[in-house]
């Protein structure tokens, strides 16, 4: 019976985190035409930096995120993590789990609706160049890895501590670090960590395709490298504590 509640649960904030993300990607959409009826001469990476504003970014799309990697909550069942030989492969089904959701939530609210939203901007824009088709791939693809080291940092924090509040509250301020220093601060030599990587990607529209691809290879590499060091630090905390109760293991 528990389990069953857990299952609706569960359900219950898929749907909210995908309703939720679709309601504020219509509405952006809306200001979005508004302004392209009055101004008539738009790019892709105008169309993108709309869509994907930074106070967007850091006050909506991440907590509705997180609000659907919670759903994976019942994996940190003592019953569930008994299943498993080893706890390291307890934490990689739920890396696998992540990245299996992170990657349907990206296609299905992130992708379709950006596409629909360039056809419709379609009389405002030129026809697509190779280019700027290889901007848009390369830019969902840094936005999937950059929700893959926010729901990272959410699962270590709710497996170490078991507290799913304080879980969620510390994956919010991870970008809200780089929203502060960058956009209240506005200081000009920090480029951020997380998302204020996204936004500098999105000014490097203008570079050309060879510059561009150099780039985008480094913060590919970056964001790679980010996600495989925290995996590496859970790894490690995992055999100097005791998953079950979230302290450390005895010395005996």
């Amino acid at each position: 019976m528990k389990f069953r509640r857990i299952f609706y649960l569960n359900l219950a904030r898929k749907f909210i985190a995908y309703f939720a993300t679709l309601f504020v990607e219509l509405v952006l959409s809306i200001s979005l035409f508004k302004f392209l009826n009055k101004n008539k001469a738009w790019t892709i990476d105008l169309i993108l930096s709309q869509i994907f504003k930074a106070n967007v970014i850091t006050f909506f799309y991440v907590p509705i995120y997180l609000l659907l990697v919670s759903s994976q909550i019942h994996m940190d069942n003592c019953l569930i993590i008994l299943k498993y030989t080893y706890v390291e492969d307890w934490w990689k089904e739920k890396i696998k789990i992540l990245l299996k959701d992170t990657l349907i939530y990206l296609l299905s609210i992130y992708t379709i609706p950006l596409i629909v939203t360039v056809m419709l901007s379609s009389k405002y824009l030129k026809a697509l160049s190779y280019k700027e088709f290889i901007f848009i791939l390369e830019f969902l693809f840094i936005v999937l890895l950059l929700l893959v080291v926010y729901g990272t940092v959410y699962l270590i924090v709710l497996a170490i501590i078991k507290r799913a509040i304080t879980a969620y509250i510390v994956g919010i301020l991870v970008p809200f670090i780089d929203f502060v220093f960058i956009y209240i601060f506005k200081t000009v030599n920090f480029s951020g960590i997380t998302l204020g990587m996204l936004i500098n990607f999105l000014m490097s529209y203008s570079l050309s395709l060879k510059k561009h691809l150099f780039l985008f290879g480094i913060y590919l590499s970056y964001f790679l490298l980010l996600f495989t060091f925290l995996n590496i630090i859970m790894t490690n905390t995992l055999k100097k504590i005791d998953i079950y109760r979230g302290d450390k293991k005895s010395e005996n």
